[in-house]
């Protein structure tokens, strides 16, 4: 009876916990509230607020931009890397290698999406 009622409970948390409003919304909600905070506590004008804003903008884009960037090159390394293990392994090693890099990736995917579950459940 004991287990059944705290299934029930955590259950009852999790369906709470989807409830919520999204993390981005989150995200641009606190951005807005720090911005505010800093217009009150340096007694910033609206004409400095917004100058504000749109650095902030055109740095989050750069960093957008350059994060892009770097997968590109990443990508472009995993594929040369790739291409040289396919040269130096034989097909059936080759093939093996290709095998246990997707179960690693798997099992990598799996302890992040744990780790991001329990994350939202701990903030929340």
């Amino acid at each position: 009876m004991k287990k059944l009622i705290l299934s029930a409970a955590f259950l009852g948390l999790g369906v709470f916990g989807f409830a919520q409003t999204t993390a981005k919304a989150d995200h641009s909600q606190k951005k807005a509230e720090r911005l505010q905070q800093m217009k009150q506590e340096l007694n910033l004008t609206d004409a400095q607020v917004a100058q504000i804003k749109a650095l902030h903008e055109s740095k989050a884009a750069e960093r957008k931009q350059e994060m892009t960037a770097k997968k590109v090159d990443r990508m472009q390394k995993m594929k040369e890397n790739e291409a040289e293990m396919q040269k130096i392994l034989t097909p059936e090693q080759y093939k093996k290698f290709q095998e246990l890099k997707a179960k690693k990736m798997a099992e990598r995917k799996d302890k992040f999406q744990a780790r991001k579950s329990a994350d939202a459940t701990a903030t929340k």
